[in-house]
């Protein structure tokens, strides 16, 4: 039997380890790897999130900051830099999901916005993150609009005479009474608007008529001072102490009125149902009727760079005023939906919100505003 050599057994030879070491490679690899995978280190920054502004419901807008905001269904809020987008969605804590209704600058960076279930958010970052101000978990009744600072305060108004008042930026939040002055103003309104053909046919006309128990729709200060706010069946009211008690003007239209607009000097201008336009020259005494070439009904106002006043509404209707408010021209009419706000752009085009989401329009599409 020939002897084995010392080393020559059954082992690995050096031709086989030579052949194996791409497998104990391949091995080395995988197990840095996973060592890698599974070791701590941050997270690399994540690029926003693009949304379709066309694909909501869109009901206020707001340029701040150098930034352009969009507010609307299921409490959800879009910001920009440019009306090309790319829209991005704010962060809003918590998220409750009612619908926003409006929105306001009320300082350099603090943005406040306002919605349903008396919802109020605030933002000190011009628009990149909201925070709950108020929420109403009891009643599901809307806020649907907010007004000022005016003398420190900021007021928020809504459904049913609703109204809340804060003294602290928006942080805080406080109901405030609607107090009537005695008056015959609103005698006639009744069941006056159950006659009337331009009568809201969801007025609570059964709430027995003051102005505590109507729909506020919109609030601004007079030239003089006053607070003016509006609402339906026709409710003009003004205020002289701030808020805390309101007297009513003597009714000139029996339908809602769904905004006003403050123009310079001393003038005020209210919209509403079908097409109804009204302004007032002496701070919102007394109010004369301005037609329209379309009875539709107008439910956001806004200003341009060229002092023209721009009206919109049901249709996606634009009409345009160029002699501060005391007539006005189509400027274009679309589709079948209705558009709730108009912010103008430096370009001259209108950046418009409506149950459609955004869209640029021209304003003077139509015939007769061309500027």
């Amino acid at each position: 039997m020939a002897s084995t050599a010392p080393g020559s057994g059954p082992g690995i030879t050096p031709a086989r380890a030579v052949s194996a070491w791409p497998s104990y490679l391949v091995s080395l690899i995988v197990l840095l790897a996973a060592v890698y995978a599974f070791s701590p280190r941050p997270m690399p920054p994540f690029p926003a999130t693009e949304v379709r502004p066309d694909g909501l419901q869109i009901n206020a807008l707001l340029k701040a900051d150098g930034k352009l905001l969009a507010a609307g269904e299921q409490g959800r809020i879009l910001i920009a830099d440019s009306e090309k987008g790319p829209w991005t969605e704010a962060k809003v804590e918590p998220q409750r999901g009612s619908a926003l209704t409006q929105m306001a600058a009320v300082g350099a960076k603090t943005l406040i916005a306002v919605g349903h279930d008396g919802w109020i958010l605030r933002s000190e970052n011009g628009g990149q993150s909201w925070q709950e101000a108020s929420f109403d978990s009891e009643s599901s009744d809307p806020l649907l609009g907010i007004a000022g600072p005016y003398a420190g305060k900021l007021y928020a108004f809504g459904a049913f005479g609703k109204l809340l008042v804060s003294s602290d930026d928006g942080k805080t939040w406080r109901q405030q009474p609607l107090v009537e002055n005695a008056s015959a103003a609103s005698a006639t309104a009744g069941n006056a608007a159950e006659e009337d053909p331009y009568a809201d046919p969801f007025a609570n006309i059964s709430t027995g008529g003051g102005i505590a128990d109507g729909h506020i729709n919109a609030m601004t200060r007079a030239a003089d001072g006053a607070l003016v706010m509006v609402g339906e069946r026709g409710m003009i009211a003004r205020s002289t102490d701030e808020g805390a008690s309101w007297t009513a003007v003597p009714q000139v239209y029996t339908g809602s009125f769904y905004g006003l607009l403050a123009l310079p000097p001393k003038g005020l201008l209210a919209y509403g149902m079908r097409g109804n336009v009204f302004r007032s020259e002496d701070s919102g005494k007394t109010w004369v009727k301005v037609e329209t070439p379309l009875a539709l009904s107008l439910f956001g106002a806004t200003s341009t760079l060229r002092r023209e006043i721009i009206l919109v509404g049901e249709n996606a209707v634009v009409m345009v005023s160029k002699d501060g408010g005391k007539s006005f021209k189509l400027g274009s009419l679309g589709e079948q939906q209705r558009l709730a706000a108009a912010l103008p752009l430096d370009s001259g085009d209108l950046l418009t919100a409506g149950e459609l989401g955004l869209a640029l329009r021209n304003p003077y599409r139509g015939t007769g505003a061309q500027p």
